[in-house]
């Protein structure tokens, strides 16, 4: 995923995250992998990251502006790529250590 400026006061390249896709449920592990330009409210996923979530995948209208969370895990990352395998056994323990979902749904009440 890709975050504005704005979200790398918190969190830094390479933390782990995890998605979910309000409108369906699908979730989805993550890591901040670039920054994107300071006018955008919110980052941007990739397409494997849009398939995971079953959003349309298409670069050029495919997409939803709303109906998205990120858990970003501030400071879980190295600041370096890492491979999927690692992203999808990481993750998922962040998740349940915050408070898996039940926290997010208590968040977003």
């Amino acid at each position: 995923m890709v975050l504005p400026p704005i979200g790398l006061k918190h969190a830094k390249l390479g933390d782990f995250a995890t998605v979910v896709n309000l409108q369906n449920g699908k979730v989805s592990d993550a890591i901040v992998a670039n920054e994107s330009a300071p006018e955008l409210e919110m980052g941007e996923g990739s397409i494997a990251l849009a398939v995971a979530l079953g959003i349309d995948s298409d670069p050029r209208r495919g997409g939803i502006e709303h109906g998205v969370a990120y858990v970003i895990y501030s400071g879980s990352g190295n600041g370096k790529p890492r491979a999927m395998d690692e992203i999808v056994s990481t993750s998922p323990r962040y998740f349940q250590t915050w408070g898996g979902p039940q926290r997010l749904n208590s968040c977003l009440r």
